[in-house]
């Protein structure tokens, strides 16, 4: 990790377990997960995610939500 307490998307795939398919399908279209947890630092298009609230948000709102249907 370049920056601490943040991770690029392989990663974080790496670090969460969550599949890559479920957060390119339902995790990173997500807006509130867009503005609280993903960042770009400089001039580069890589995008960072801010590991523990984005492991927390989630668990709370996004797998909890389908389990709930």
């Amino acid at each position: 990790m370049e920056y601490i307490g943040f991770a690029d998307a392989k990663e974080f795939i790496k670090i969460s377990g969550i599949s890559r398919d479920d957060l390119e399908e339902k995790v990173y279209p997500n807006k509130e997960f867009q503005a609280a947890c993903m960042y770009r630092f400089g001039r580069g298009n890589k995008r960072y995610i801010k590991v523990r609230p984005a492991i927390d948000f989630i668990e709370q709102r996004i797998f909890i939500k389908e389990t709930n249907l």
